[in-house]
């Protein structure tokens, strides 16, 4: 049974592999960060808590996450899953791996891409807010998503200044998860600078090896 989390700086295509990775494994799958955005938008209890953090950059607090992810996984214990946006923290990795609430993950996938690639990226990132895909637009600055025909709009926390106080706090708080899971023999680092499509084929590979 798959249990995979999906580690990676802001803008380096975790969502996008993510929705590939579950459909080549056909997995129910958390987004923390769409579920916490949506949670703003409609404006409930957990969206009023964590809107300020959201808004500034910062990371939500390790007890409103995991609240929400323990929630989650009780009611899929069952099928594996994928997260993505979750763990962040050491803390979080560490509940994952002892608290009985949570089940320990059989593999973490890291994509490293420079910051200021990410950055690049940011420029021109869009969001489709029918469907939740993340794309990169062009010079012609589309408005519609490929997948679904559904209007693309700029995410509220991608400024150059949010970003960079985002991948500040990854620095610091993510990154030491790449030794974590690479002490447990978990971690599977792949190069996030490619295409979507060359980032699958070497994350397929590790699923189904090409021999």
């Amino acid at each position: 049974m798959h249990r995979i989390v999906l580690i990676g700086p802001p803008a380096s295509g975790k969502g996008t592999q993510c929705r590939r990775l579950q459909n080549l494994l056909n997995l129910p799958t958390l987004g923390t960060g769409k579920l916490l955005r949506k949670e703003v938008e409609l404006g409930t209890q957990l969206g009023l808590e964590v809107e300020s953090y959201l808004s500034s950059g910062a990371y939500v607090p390790d007890a409103l996450i995991m609240e929400l992810v323990k929630n989650w996984m009780a009611r899929h214990s069952e099928s594996g899953w994928l997260l993505d946006g979750f763990p962040r923290t050491l803390a979080q990795a560490e509940a994952l791996e002892v608290d009985v609430s949570f089940q320990a993950p059989t593999l973490a996938i890291a994509l490293e891409v420079p910051q200021h690639e990410l950055e690049q990226r940011i420029a021109s990132r869009r969001e489709c807010a029918d469907c939740g895909a993340t794309v990169s637009v062009g010079p012609s600055n589309e408005k519609n998503c490929k997948e679904c025909g559904g209007l693309l709009e700029s995410r509220a926390d991608d400024d150059l200044e949010n970003f960079r106080r985002r991948f500040a706090n990854y620095s610091e708080l993510t990154q030491p998860l790449f030794d974590y899971y690479a002490a447990n023999g978990k971690l599977l680092t792949i190069n996030g600078s490619g295409t979507s499509d060359e980032v699958f084929a070497v994350i397929n590979n590790h699923f189904h090896p090409s021999g």
